[in-house]
């Protein structure tokens, strides 16, 4: 009972999470219309780098045990692709509506997939293989090339899905030897001082309401990242990654609401191709993983 109780309660952490990364990119998209995303970035990493910190303070192994990497290059790459990719999603925020940006972002599954593949040498079968080669078909639905659809923001898009997706491949790899707070701090450092560097370049006064939105941003991020930190406490990931697609329906009620932007019919079938091709993916990884289990299990028994 009581683990249908946590199971429960850590798929309403996800679904609150993807409520507020859909609010937090509403308000994204309203500062980025008139201020740097460099400059939104710096403050996001600032707040980042705090929470990072205090976590790796708290750490039972300590702080100093805590921030010594034994993949110190791959979680400096991490942050910069991090970086990277958050800078990619606010630009494209500039020139498209919430709901396109996220439904061709949702396909960052998909690269993974590919990319696990390619660099990590996992095994894809024909099924997924075709799940992906349908996933890209919905991308292109979306984009519908050549009818003038395709605009800078879909290609920020696009670059944004593969970095995150190159993201989470080296996350793989440094998971295999880090703890999450190590990760989680190296994140926030990296970010932090690559965007400081910068801080007289692209530095600018707000206005005092916006400076509210931006301080909003702020928190919203660390809620909503503390939020899936909980429910992955409380419930296993292979329960709780499906409710992750839901954040494209947040964004295409927060973009209408706010915004006033609805996508076309093109987009929503690109988008459920998308997200389908995704958690079918989700799907056959699981089932892999489950059959692998269970023939270990068999050897180990003889």
């Amino acid at each position: 009972m009581q683990t249908e109780r946590n199971h429960k309660l850590g798929i309403t952490l996800v679904i609150g999470a993807t409520a507020i990364f859909a609010m937090q990119d509403a308000i994204t998209k309203h500062l980025v219309t008139d201020y740097p995303i460099t400059f939104i970035i710096m403050a996001r990493y600032w707040v980042f780098f705090a929470v990072g910190t205090i976590m790796a303070a708290r750490a039972d192994a300590g702080f100093k045990n805590t921030v010594r990497s034994r993949k110190p290059a791959i979680q400096i790459a991490r942050g910069l692709i991090l970086v990277f990719e958050i800078a990619m999603v606010g630009l494209a925020f500039k020139t498209m509506g919430l709901a396109e940006v996220i439904a061709l972002f949702q396909s960052y599954p998909l690269f993974v997939t590919a990319l696990a593949a390619i660099f990590l040498g996992e095994k894809v079968g024909w099924r997924r293989w075709l799940a992906l080669a349908v996933g890209f078909g919905g991308i292109l639905v979306i984009l519908r090339p050549g009818s003038g659809v395709m605009e800078f923001g879909a290609v920020y898009t696009m670059l944004g899905a593969i970095a995150y997706a190159l993201y989470q491949i080296l996350t793989r790899v440094s998971g295999t030897s880090d703890s999450a707070v190590t990760s989680f701090f190296y994140v926030g450092a990296v970010g932090a001082v690559l965007m400081t560097l910068g801080l007289p370049l692209f530095w600018v006064s707000m206005a005092p309401v916006d400076l509210l939105w931006l301080s909003l941003l702020c928190v919203m991020a660390m809620v909503a990242h503390f939020f899936l930190i909980k429910a992955l406490t409380l419930a296993p990931a292979t329960l709780l990654q499906p409710f992750n697609y839901l954040q494209l329906v947040w964004s295409i009620i927060v973009g209408w609401i706010i915004f006033r932007d609805m996508p076309d019919l093109w987009t929503f079938v690109g988008g459920f191709i998308v997200v389908g091709s995704g958690l079918f993916v989700f799907y056959r990884e699981q089932k892999r993983a489950a059959e692998r289990k269970k023939q270990l299990l068999k050897e180990n028994a003889v």
